[in-house]
């Protein structure tokens, strides 16, 4: 049966009313850890920020940034975050990467031990947990070993662990391990479970990198320009709500105690980098830890291997100041 014009013409109005003018685009974000640098990540996506950006963001946990980097220069994901260690020494190796931001320029951090250990030269002889690749827990490890006469590839036995956090800290718990670094609030929980902190970490250092590769930023720039804008609207979110941000925390962490996770959430938004730009300090530490295991890193300059264009360009829109005036 044939329908009359008038009712075609509605149908097709309805039909097209019913479909998306325009469809979500997909991206692939990977993360190595739940980790304070990357608490604003989790509160970003569990808020839904990308989306008004026409974004479908999906975060993917891939353990150690061993395992990271590989993912971002296969495009298996479109941007990864944090591996900051792991893209300096895949930059030195020739690698092409582009580093756009940070999400903080401090982080503090702790060397946790059994009970009965009281100082850094008791640990020689001893099994330390790393994480799966020489990421900045690894690169602050070695740096205390060293500082205390220490070898970090001689004097100790270095067991990777996986799971991030948690998987070290459980591995600590467990006894299987006489020490680790840890970040909060994993710090703050081992002491509650009665380990000894031996030595607190508060230094200048990117955490939270921002990273994707030069092919992506040329052929989609409008596109990253987008997901920046969105990763820095989901830290503002962070800063004015604490206790939505504290319920991701809940999730991720997967962690019942609120003292822990307001103190990761008290110890995070002190240090956010609002504007992600990276300070001087900051990068000139890292490249110095980095040097420890690559001495080529000691001839990089704070300007070496970052595209700052995207950021800048987001800042002399005026959009970072519109959005601390709402």
């Amino acid at each position: 049966m044939r329908l009359p014009a008038g009712v075609c013409s509605l149908a097709l109005a309805l039909a097209l009313a019913a479909t998306p003018l325009h469809s979500a685009e997909k991206i692939r974000v990977a993360y190595p850890t739940v980790a304070p640098g990357l608490a604003p990540l989790l509160v970003t996506g569990a808020a839904g920020m990308w989306e008004k950006y026409g974004l479908d963001v999906e975060l993917i946990l891939v353990s150690g940034g061993a395992r990271a980097v590989p993912a971002l220069i296969s495009n298996s994901v479109q941007f990864l975050m944090a591996s900051d260690t792991g893209v300096t020494q895949a930059i030195l190796q020739g690698i092409p990467l582009a580093r756009l931001g940070v999400t903080t320029n401090t982080l503090g951090s702790s060397l946790v031990v059994q009970p009965g250990i009281q100082s850094v030269k008791e640990l020689k002889g001893k099994v330390l947990g790393i994480s799966m690749g020489r990421d900045l827990s690894y690169a602050r490890l070695a740096k205390v070993l060293r500082d205390n006469g220490l070898s970090p590839t001689e004097d100790v036995k270095l067991l990777p662990i996986g799971g991030g956090e948690p998987g070290r800290f459980s591995t600590l718990k467990a006894e299987r391990i006489h020490g680790t670094m840890l970040f909060p609030p994993f710090d703050l929980m081992a002491r509650n479970a009665g380990m000894n902190v031996l030595v607190k970490l508060d230094i200048p250092s990117p955490a939270g990198g921002v990273n994707t590769t030069p092919a992506f930023l040329k052929q989609k720039r409008e596109l990253v320009i987008d997901f920046v804008k969105g990763y820095m609207e989901g830290i503002r979110y962070m800063t004015r709500h604490k206790e939505e941000s504290v319920r991701v925390f809940f999730k991720y962490f997967k962690n019942p105690d609120r003292a822990a996770m307001e103190y990761l959430y008290d110890e995070t938004v002190s240090r956010l980098a609002k504007d992600l730009r990276p300070t001087p300090d900051s990068i000139r530490y890292h490249f110095d830890i980095a040097a420890l295991d690559d001495p080529r890193a000691k001839q990089l300059s704070e300007k070496d291997f970052w595209d700052s264009s995207v950021v800048e360009e987001i800042h002399r829109s005026g959009f970072v100041d519109q959005l601390y005036k709402k």
